[in-house]
């Protein structure tokens, strides 16, 4: 698997995704999923997969029982530790969990098992540690005109590996995908919904920068190009520019299991 695939990024990078990707993208859905994840005031969670923290502080809102975050990326662990609060921090697989059966109530993970190498094995963990669980991807990058604009941007301005970078984060909504993963585990009962929602950038500048400075893509790509690149992107993704910053429609599908409390 490569680095794209897997979603692993520096301490640089984690800090330009938690000011920026988490506010543009990630942090607009998480008081919804925690809603979906529907935790009891005194219940216990697990967020895996928790990058910097944006559903697991949400979590924590709801409900003053233990709540653990997980990550396998120690730079990701590092920046979710600054923002403080009651939250235990874990680096750890999420196909190997160092918690025992059934020791949380809750289980979730926003937009991480499209970058597990064994998705079903992630599941499985997540049904073994906690009664209930809730898992949230994004749809097919068909579905979101802003980034479907974006690949076709890196294809033509920095070739097929830079569009791939672009692959792995929606890889999970591709249709029957995570259908799949669930048919191949023992979960119960699982619900499956959908969110629509709204990505919100500053500007496309901030847009671009972000895409490359904030994900895998990281230092492989010189200020020149980074620059070139903006120069092109403000005319080929102006659509997208409003006065109230640069927006995008974007669709997360949220499955939980045994169903809801």
């Amino acid at each position: 698997m490569t680095e794209h695939d897997r979603g692993q990024v520096d301490t640089s990078a984690a800090e330009v995704y938690d000011s920026l990707f988490v506010p543009a993208l990630f942090g607009r859905f998480a008081e919804r999923l925690a809603e979906f994840a529907n935790p009891g005031s005194s219940e216990s969670i697990i967020d895996i997969a928790c990058g910097t923290g944006a559903l697991t502080r949400a979590l924590r809102r709801r409900t003053d029982g233990r709540v653990v975050g997980v990550d396998i990326n120690p730079a990701m662990i590092a920046v979710a530790e600054r923002h403080g609060g009651d939250i235990e921090y874990d680096q750890a697989d999420a196909v190997a969990l160092p918690f025992n059966d059934g020791e949380f109530e809750v289980a979730t993970c926003q937009y991480g098992l499209m970058f597990y190498p064994d998705p079903s094995a992630a599941v499985a963990e997540m049904a073994r540690v906690a009664a209930r669980g809730l898992v949230a991807v994004w749809d097919s990058i068909d579905r979101s005109a802003g980034y479907y604009a974006m690949q076709e941007l890196f294809r033509d301005e920095l070739g097929e590996d830079a569009a791939a970078s672009l692959d792995a984060p929606f890889a999970m909504g591709t249709s029957g995908a995570l259908e799949g993963v669930l048919a191949a585990t023992d979960v119960g009962s699982a619900d499956l919904s959908s969110i629509e929602g709204t990505g919100r950038f500053d500007s496309i500048e901030q847009w671009v920068t972000t895409e490359v400075r904030g994900w895998t893509l990281g230092e492989s790509i010189s200020e020149q190009q980074l620059a070139d690149l903006i120069a092109v992107a403000e005319e080929r993704l102006a659509s997208f520019a409003t006065p109230d910053g640069c927006t995008f429609g974007i669709t997360t599908k949220v499955v939980t299991w045994p169903g809801t409390r």
